[in-house]
């Protein structure tokens, strides 16, 4: 197997080999490493991966995979931080070439496990151009800009480095509720040599807005300008989020009570999805972007064959309205949180009941979050705590946040699952380690709830933003 280059993924770890088959085709195969650690075997991890390779790669075609025992599967793009090259002029011993520039790249992967968490931040700037309170934001993939939505009708895309605003988008007649960009596109920033380690640039080209206006529009993210407008609900739209791997797609969410999928590229509408029988409050697609996931006010979740356009499952089990559903990394879990106290975990495989029921919260749990590799999940309530629930293996509950004087609202993990951080109506946000559930940092300073906060890719930065009317940006 002639491989040309090695894509590496940080978090959650994994890599995908670029290599020349035997029928002279480039085929890209990627290899989800979510066990990895630093006490793993890195020559027996490589020769499984080589061996696996050369076992299958004249079967597989260039556009699909059958499934493996290492979660591999073939995507039509790297969507990872760096590469590992190898020499253009690839010998008879190629082999063995290969199996060394693997060997490094695992080894970089469990170097990276082992940087230290960053466990404190300071406020690097703030920023104040909106002039009503804002609701969600959200990173690119390089962390170096931000999108912040807010009750003044409009979306900023901010530096984040500068906190100076790049571009206003205006045009919405009413609250801009969702904000997104879509999957990173990718090139290399410079040629490989003799196994040099090397890096892509990758950078977000569009960004998505979604109001109560009833539309979403969606935005070039280098000059601002509205690409298309997507017209059909006839209620406040609530949630979209671009399709992962093919930036044509985009599903939405609203109190319409359906989702409805578009092609960005013509502004249509390709699919109404209307099972729901009440406002439909959250829409995200699997890694693949072949299923939806929907919740509703309606109690359940449902999941959706966007090839098919038909709902496959419906999951039922709360009692009241859902707040949140969320897929974990590989799409096995699914995790849905209500306001009847509870969440519950889904297993994809036996969708009838839940495969573990979470209800230990004494108040309405009002977000739920898988970590990056889907080993762990947090949830948050009205009653002003979050827990982490262990979901490898065994379920337990591995700790219990503690600490904010009012609800929390929003949950995230940092790209290493090491750190939590929580969002509050209390006026703060706060970082929480969290295997021990101790309280590693207050970032206070808003003047009124923080509704929605966030880490960048690289864990390095977070934004706060606030019903004060700014955003924070913490380093």
């Amino acid at each position: 197997m002639r491989a040309n280059k090695i894509f590496l993924r940080y978090y959650p770890p994994g890599l995908a080999l670029n290599y020349r088959a035997a029928d002279n085709t480039d085929r890209l195969r990627h290899f989800d490493l979510l066990d990895l650690d630093v006490k793993t075997n890195v020559d027996a991890l490589a020769d499984s991966i080589l061996l696996h390779e050369l076992q299958t790669h004249d079967s597989i075609s260039t556009s699909s995979a059958s499934s493996s025992n290492l979660n591999s599967n073939v995507l039509d793009k790297p969507v990872i931080g760096g590469e590992v090259g190898l020499s253009a002029t690839v010998t008879a011993s190629s082999s063995q070439d290969t199996f060394s520039a693997l060997k490094q790249a695992i080894n970089k992967l469990q170097r990276k496990l082992l940087e230290p968490v960053k466990k404190k931040f300071y406020l690097h700037k703030r920023h104040v151009s909106h002039i009503l309170p804002l609701t969600n934001v959200c990173f690119d993939r390089g962390g170096e800009r931000c999108l912040t939505g807010s009750y003044d009708r409009t979306c900023h895309v901010i530096n984040t480095n500068t906190a100076e605003v790049e571009h206003v988008l205006t045009g919405h007649d009413n609250v801009v509720f969702s904000v997104g960009f879509n999957t990173p596109r990718w090139s290399v920033s410079y040629g490989f040599w003799n196994n040099a380690i090397l890096f892509s640039t990758f950078y977000s080209d569009k960004v998505v807005t979604g109001s109560f206006d009833a539309t979403a529009k969606v935005w070039s993210a280098a000059s601002g300008q509205c690409l298309c407008t997507l017209y059909g609900h006839n209620a406040e739209l609530v949630a979209a989020e671009f399709h992962p791997l093919h930036t044509y797609g985009l599903a939405t969410a609203s109190l319409d009570g359906t989702a409805r999928v578009y092609d960005v590229e013509t502004a249509q509408e390709l699919q109404q999805l209307s099972h729901h029988s009440a406002e439909v409050i959250a829409a995200h697609y699997n890694r693949d972007g072949q299923l939806l996931l929907t919740g509703s006010f309606d109690r359940t979740a449902a999941i959706w064959d966007t090839r098919s356009n038909s709902c496959s499952h419906q999951l039922r089990s709360h009692s009241a309205q859902l707040s949140n559903c969320v897929w974990n990394f590989s799409g096995s879990l699914i995790a849905t949180g209500s306001l009847d106290n509870t969440a519950c975990i889904w297993d994809v495989r036996r969708l009838d009941q839940p495969l573990h029921l979470i209800s230990t919260h004494s108040d309405e749990v009002l977000d739920v979050s898988f970590d990056a590799a889907g080993k762990l999940l947090a949830t948050c309530s009205s009653d002003c705590t979050a827990r982490v629930w262990q979901v490898s293996g065994a379920m337990e509950e591995l700790s219990v946040m503690a600490g904010h004087c009012d609800e929390v609202s929003k949950v995230c993990f940092s790209p290493s699952g090491c750190m939590l951080l929580t969002a509050s109506a209390d006026n703060t946000a706060r970082l929480w380690l969290t295997e021990s559930g101790m309280c590693s940092q207050v970032l206070a300073g808003h003047e009124a709830e923080v509704f929605s906060c966030a880490y960048s890719y690289a864990g390095d930065t977070i934004i706060t933003a606030s019903k004060d009317n700014t955003c924070k940006f913490w380093r």
